[in-house]
């Protein structure tokens, strides 16, 4: 089974000013100043042009694909990503996709713009959506709600992987769009982790996922299953950002085999070719940085 993993996409949207309140300004005004350059139209084409030209069984897509959860914004993720959503595709939505109230109240849009692509939920009063593919179990969960100005920081409640242990059988895919795990020298700061993760990581060790895959924080990292978590979390944020000397962006490709062996390749955009090409794996033992 081969799975292309993409997060993070925050894709450009223009939103008049005047239409925004509260929170939504200042996260836009965010956006437009600071980070809308770093998201370039030629590289998000690019990026929807090679998966659309790629020969896989599951698209995962991790969260973040808007920046201040409007509905303009929900539309006009829907129309980049329509090359390549499909029957493969699974989806879960991300704290920018959760970013103000109004995003879920009355109605969640994320659920109303995705629905195809979030498969079936197993829960009445949680989100514990689950997806097969190709024989493969795909779970997603929802770490995110609204939350006060600058705050991004994820939360679980126990009960869903208590839920997710009865559903599933070992070897099951999780996606989640806060990390499990950061390498050291990408630590978060409690306003933007998942701020119950060792609690997390400590339930999920009586029935594991094979591969946790996230998003959130914006440079891509691998980390090898370890004692504290024995599988493999994959961060492929963001995956439509330019690197730099603090982002290593780019997208994951993961091959499974019956056996459950994993192979791992990382591709990320290159400026001058302006296409996306295999690059080094970032790699680390669990050991080397923080759950």
């Amino acid at each position: 089974m081969r799975i292309v993993h993409i997060s993070d996409l925050h894709f450009p949207t223009s939103i008049p000013f005047f239409s925004l309140k509260g929170k939504s300004i200042i996260g836009y005004a965010n956006y437009y100043l600071r980070r809308r350059k770093k998201h370039n139209l030629t590289l998000i084409e690019t990026l929807i042009s090679h998966i659309r030209n790629m020969d896989y069984d599951a698209l995962i897509i991790s969260g973040d694909i808007t920046n201040v959860s409007v509905e303009e914004e929900f539309r006009a993720a829907k129309s980049w990503l329509a090359p390549i959503l499909d029957e493969r595709t699974f989806m879960i939505p991300g704290n920018h996709d959760r970013y103000k109230k109004e995003s879920i109240v009355p109605e969640p849009l994320f659920e109303n713009f995705f629905s195809p692509f979030i498969g079936e939920s197993l829960s009445n009063d949680c989100y514990l959506r689950m997806k097969k593919i190709s024989g493969q179990t795909l779970i997603g969960w929802d770490s995110n709600q609204p939350l006060p100005v600058a705050k991004a920081h994820g939360f679980i409640d126990l009960k869903i992987i208590e839920q997710t242990k009865q559903e599933v059988k070992p070897g099951y895919i999780l996606v989640c769009h806060h990390p499990i795990w950061n390498p050291g020298f990408y630590l978060e700061s409690n306003g933007h982790k998942m701020v119950n993760r060792s609690e997390v990581a400590e339930s999920l060790k009586t029935n594991p996922p094979s591969i946790y895959f996230h998003g959130h924080s914006h440079s891509n990292w691998v980390k090898k299953p370890g004692k504290l978590a024995p599988y493999f979390a994959i961060n492929s944020a963001s995956s439509t950002r330019l690197s730099d000397s603090s982002h290593s962006c780019g997208f994951h490709i993961v091959d499974l085999d019956d056996s459950g062996n994993v192979d791992i390749k990382r591709m990320s955009y290159h400026l001058l070719s302006k296409s996306f090409l295999e690059t080094e794996l970032l790699i680390y033992e669990e050991d080397s940085g923080q759950i």
